[in-house]
């Protein structure tokens, strides 16, 4: 298929890329950890018969340079709602996966006027108080490992990038995309599909990662769960290592108007394991 070409644009951030395409109300998707807008490549051949699909690339991943505002899941929200903001989108559904699930949770949280419906994938929330401390221990010490390196990271990113093509060669080249893809996932995709993913995770800004995965446990997300007011779909695999089904139904639950919907056999990223069954979820969704 014909993948939309990237555009970039300058917020007060930074600068951000993005694909659109497609015709209709606005729907924005964010990609999650070590991901980018090459994840969602199903979306603009279902959603855009309906939508006018952006899809970006967020600071740090993809071919968004790191941003000003960081790359936490404050950081990122603030580039998310100045994206939204900069190009006049007016009322929009959001969709995230994973780490863009909780900056999309952030979004709406900040927006609930704006954002009409919102779609979590392969998200969840800690399902006991024992569960929550440690997700909030990991965090934390996610968010000390980023203060202590970022300043030799922030300097080695010119030798970094200079090294990004030979990354994303070496990552790419069997059997290492099996091998680096397999505990997330519980169906591999086929081979280009799944040497697309790779080349973004080798893509990845190093700080950004750090900063990234520092949101697990964010008390930020409590206080966003408790202002999202409107129509949520939870959507997860059946099989998903990262957040599994029961962790989805407590966010659910935790939600003011939202359901769930599970995907059997599948992992933790269902556009690529199981797109049909992904999209059709999704497009039901957002068309109603």
């Amino acid at each position: 298929m014909n993948i939309p070409a990237l555009q970039y644009i300058e917020l007060p951030t930074g600068r951000m890329g993005y694909r659109v395409c497609g015709d209709g109300p606005p729907l924005l998707l964010i990609h999650g950890w070590g991901g980018s807008s090459r994840h969602w490549l199903g979306a603009f051949v279902t959603l855009a018969e309906s939508h006018t699909v952006y899809a970006i690339d967020m600071p740090g991943y993809g071919d968004s340079p790191p941003g000003t505002s960081g790359s936490g899941l404050r950081g990122l929200s603030l580039a998310v709602l100045s994206f939204i903001d900069t190009l006049n989108m007016g009322s929009i559904g959001l969709c995230g996966h994973s780490l863009g699930a909780a900056v999309a949770l952030m979004v709406a949280a900040s927006r609930p006027n704006q954002v009409e419906r919102l779609a979590l994938v392969s998200f969840g929330i800690a399902r006991s108080p024992e569960e929550e401390a440690r997700y909030r221990e990991m965090g934390a010490q996610m968010g000390t490992a980023a203060t202590l390196w970022a300043p030799w990271l922030t300097l080695s990113r010119p030798w970094l990038a200079l090294s990004r093509p030979w990354r994303q060669f070496a990552w790419s080249t069997p059997p290492l995309p099996a091998l680096l893809a397999g505990p997330m996932l519980h169906r591999i995709p086929d081979a280009p599909m799944l040497a697309l993913g790779i080349a973004d995770l080798a893509a990845m800004d190093a700080l950004a990662s750090i900063e990234g995965a520092s949101s697990t446990g964010d008390p930020l997300l409590s206080q966003a769960i408790g202002r999202t007011l409107m129509p949520t779909l939870v959507l997860g695999g059946q099989q998903d290592p990262v957040f599994p089904p029961s962790s989805g139904t407590a966010l659910t639950t935790a939600l003011t108007d939202a359901y769930v919907v599970t995907i059997n056999e599948c992992g933790h990223i269902p556009m690529v394991e199981q797109p049909a069954a992904c999209y059709t979820s999704l497009g039901g969704f957002f068309g109603k």
